[in-house]
């Protein structure tokens, strides 16, 4: 058997033949009708990972993975048995197989000749690797322009939709399909968002243990939260456990959210304070003006009742002229307090004794209505940090929305007729939750965005001014706390009140209603 060097004696013959295949960068082998290797030049042993005239002597099928490798003298036979090309003259990518045992993809052209009377096949061999890698690398870039693209799109879209729409139920749950669309391709399997305890996902949101999320601050505060719930622990086949392919466009949105609340809470505060200063300047005139002259009216009327007789005209007159002026009186004391905070004494206080002493004096009127009471309050809460006759005064608003909300869907006993308050506290935050809550006849949601309104009101005119939850969330925020509500049409509604252990309290007297609502902005 000859060797590479001095060529087969079927073939490379010549001096200028010999040299011109030795010197060729593709692998050039040539086999008999048996398969055999007669020639292999030095290209296609370094190819394959054998060392000079290795490949000698061996059958072709030595190179070729399964199931080329156990069929290959098959395909040779059929073909010297039927002449049926399928490969010869024709080039094909296929894979070969290394001595190492690693395969690897090639391109195989395969002619046939006669060289004295003898018939071979010799096969051009190119190796595909850098070629294939080059094509993976070009595909994923190819990918990843496309899923810039998409993500790029959908931080325009959202970008307009946060500019240009009010930020309600309905543009959020667009911003979470536009997150899911642009995140589609790396096997998302949903996006939610939580706001404000509120949860929004995108359609066919699917709830998975892969989940990645980032916050959405507001000044300072988390507010909520951007999930990314994934149908696997990695994505798109990566090694990415941690969600991070998708945590640049989830964390620009998340900042997105934020900002705009922030801008627009701050302008609408800013807003409401300019409106509020003439109110103000209003209710600390008008206030002491009425009062003197409303004092004299109740005391005449008083008069009147006592000297004219029960069952005529002119008691009856009497009594409603008192019945009015004790309500102008009324009204003129919720301006008075809504325009003045007073400067009080903070002090150490258990939120269940301040709970307390405001149910013993609701608490007749729960049992005259019929209303069931339940009082969860554990004994680990901390003391806070407060002024306590402020702090009643919140408690107290809250118990008596409750109880007209209550009385308004049920006339009479019911087992649903239920009030809650209860509490918690959050070691981390050094805060306690205060949440009152009844299932009466809820809030619309057109309502819940004007509930803290001044002056604000859904009862008749001789159950409330609209300025309990309007001095409520002053005392709350002069705290240093928030107030919100969450509520469903004739299900339930339930006030939070947020409070921090420590009083984050301003210590200054804030004097009139346009400077109180000046420093909330």
């Amino acid at each position: 058997m000859q060797s590479s060097v001095d060529g087969p004696k079927t073939g490379l013959n010549s001096d200028w033949s010999r040299a011109v295949v030795e010197a060729a960068v593709e692998g050039i082998i040539t086999i008999d009708e048996r398969g055999i290797i007669e020639y292999a030049n030095p290209a296609a042993h370094t190819m394959f990972g054998y060392g000079e005239h290795e490949l000698v002597g061996k059958n072709i099928s030595t190179i070729a993975p399964s199931p080329h490798h156990e069929r290959h003298d098959e395909y040779i036979s059929r073909y010297l048995r039927t002449g049926e090309r399928k490969i010869i003259g024709v080039g094909r990518e296929v894979l070969g197989q290394k001595l190492s045992g690693e395969i690897f993809p090639v391109h195989l052209a395969i002619s046939e000749a006669f060289v004295d009377g003898k018939r071979m096949f010799t096969g051009i061999v190119h190796d595909m690797t850098e070629a294939k890698m080059a094509e993976v690398e070009k595909d994923r870039l190819l990918t990843e322009i496309s899923t810039r693209n998409r993500e790029l799109n959908c931080l325009y879209r959202v970008g307009e939709l946060l500019r240009s729409e009010p930020l309600d139920d309905a543009l959020l749950n667009q911003v979470v399909d536009e997150m899911h669309a642009a995140l589609a391709s790396q096997a998302i399997s949903g996006v939610r968002i939580l706001l404000e305890n509120r949860d929004y996902a995108s359609k066919a949101f699917q709830n998975t243990p892969w989940v990645s999320h980032v916050e959405i601050v507001i000044d300072g505060l988390e507010r909520g939260r951007v999930e990314v719930h994934r149908l696997s622990n990695t994505i798109a086949g990566t090694a990415d456990t941690t969600g991070e392919g998708h945590r640049n466009i989830v964390e620009a949105i998340a900042s997105m959210i934020g900002e705009t609340l922030e801008r627009r809470e701050a302008e609408a505060k800013v807003a409401h304070a300019s409106k509020l200063a003439s109110i103000g300047e209003l209710a600390a005139g008008v206030g002491h003006e009425i009062n003197n002259p409303v004092n004299s009216i109740i005391n005449c009327a008083d008069i009147v009742i006592i000297e004219t007789k029960e069952g005529t005209k002119a008691r009856q007159f009497s009594e409603l002229i008192r019945s009015e002026a004790d309500r102008i009186a009324r009204i003129v004391r919720d301006l008075l307090t809504f325009s003045r905070q007073d400067e009080g004494h903070y002090s150490s206080v258990k939120l269940l004794d301040v709970v307390d002493s405001v149910l013993n004096l609701s608490r007749k009127r729960l049992e005259k209505s019929q209303i069931k009471l339940a009082v969860d309050i554990p004994d680990s809460i901390p003391n806070l940090e407060c002024r306590s006759e402020q702090l009643q005064q919140v408690v107290m608003n809250l118990v008596i929305n409750a109880m007209h909300a209550l009385d308004e869907r049920y006339r009479g006993d019911h087992p649903n007729k239920c009030l809650t308050i209860r509490a918690e506290h959050r070691t981390r935050e050094e805060q306690i939750l205060l949440i009152v809550e009844d299932h009466g006849c809820g809030i619309p949601d057109s309502n819940v965005r004007r509930i803290f309104d001044p002056f604000f009101t859904t009862k008749g005119r001789d159950h409330g001014t609209g300025l309990g939850l309007s001095v409520s969330e002053g005392i709350v925020r002069s705290h240093g706390g928030s107030i919100s509500v969450k509520s469903q049409v004739g299900k339930y509604t339930a006030f939070t009140v947020v409070l921090p252990v420590k009083s984050k309290a301003n210590t200054h007297r804030t004097e009139d209603i346009g400077t109180h609502y000046a420093d909330r902005a």
